[in-house]
């Protein structure tokens, strides 16, 4: 695997509405044609960063070089989805072949238990590709995963044992989750467990007692969410598919506040939330367009000539990192953009 590296000048800022920001030369980049995606993105406790691909497997950056680690190499699956690391340094990874674990020498698979979800109300809803595909993982305050898949809803896992949480058939609570499509899963600060859901059934948070849904009647945009997000002041922001008046919805606690294309967003599809350690919000899209949120203002980066963007990072020097479809990586500085798109060796 080759990195081509390439710099490019500061790209023109616009607000939303049009207005010109700042303006310097732009050098158009090269055009690449990979298939893969960069998904997934993790700063670990020694400031190495971690990618995840869905055709190419993981990558390790430690501030000097790539290291490629691909099924060949005794990765679980080349298709990774979310990337953790847990409270003992351990290096996780949410796959559609379930879970993968690192300890810095070996790979190891987990593969989720078998979920029977044939209810015929959801296959009319959202018929199922792989519902034990792993989308995301998180670690709650004691030291439990939690799991969101692609059609088997959610899991707890010990370390040693899973419980399922199933919106219909097996459900594990009364008052569960309302659909089993789990895109993306937060801990907020007091150890609230948040689900989204991309089958309809919008965000749900849990207490460790009772889970509390919010759609659309509750004062969500769309009920098709795409990403979670806490901010450093508490607040819950919520990526959406885009779907009718969706877009961007940052919740405070009590209230919902909508945000979309007629009142600034760049995009109403949303598929990455990310505040950088200076405050700003920085939104990706499926839809090539790069935004973000600064003093209450909607701005946007310049589209990165047609890059859809998935996961936003900073590193221990301040550098936003972009990485998204066609493989594009991308490194942002605040005054340059320095191109790091994997190409494949020929």
């Amino acid at each position: 695997m080759n990195f081509l590296i390439s710099t490019l000048t500061l790209l023109l800022f616009f607000s939303c509405d049009g207005q010109q920001q700042k303006s310097v030369e732009l050098k158009e980049p090269k055009v690449y044609t990979s298939a893969d995606i960069v998904t997934s993105s993790l700063i670990d406790k020694n400031g190495n960063l971690w990618f995840g691909t869905t055709t190419e497997g993981l990558y390790k950056y430690d501030g000097k070089k790539f290291t490629n680690f691909n099924e060949d190499k005794g990765l679980c699956s080349n298709q990774i989805w979310s990337i953790i690391e847990d409270d003992k340094g351990i290096i996780w990874l949410a796959t559609n072949k379930g879970l993968c674990k690192y300890n810095g020498k070996v790979f190891t698979q987990i593969s989720l238990p078998y979920v029977d979800t044939s209810s015929e109300w959801y296959k009319d809803i959202y018929p199922t590709v792989n519902p034990n595909q792993a989308n995301s993982i998180i670690q709650d305050n004691n030291g439990i995963f939690w799991i969101g898949t692609s059609g088997g809803g959610a899991y707890q896992y010990d370390g040693t044992t899973f419980e399922n949480i199933l919106a219909e058939k097996g459900r594990k609570y009364e008052d569960s989750l309302h659909h089993n499509v789990i895109q993306s899963i937060i801990r907020d600060k007091i150890g609230n467990i948040w689900f989204a859901s991309m089958s309809n059934g919008g965000i749900t948070k849990y207490d460790g007692e009772t889970f509390q849904e919010f759609k659309t009647e509750s004062g969500l945009s769309d009920n098709m969410v795409r990403y979670l997000y806490q901010d450093q002041e508490g607040n819950i922001w919520i990526g959406t598919n885009g779907n009718r008046n969706g877009g961007l919805d940052k919740f405070d606690g009590k209230n919902f506040r909508n945000f979309n294309e007629s009142n600034g967003l760049c995009s109403n599809n949303v598929t990455v939330i990310f505040q950088s350690s200076d405050g700003i919000i920085w939104l990706g899209s499926d839809r090539e367009a790069l935004c973000y949120i600064e003093n209450g203002n909607f701005k946007s980066l310049d589209k990165l000539s047609g890059i859809s963007i998935r996961t936003i990072i900073e590193d221990n020097d301040g550098n936003i990192w972009f990485g998204g479809r066609k493989g594009n990586l991308w490194k942002y500085d605040g005054e340059k953009l320095t191109d790091l798109t994997q190409l494949k060796n020929e």
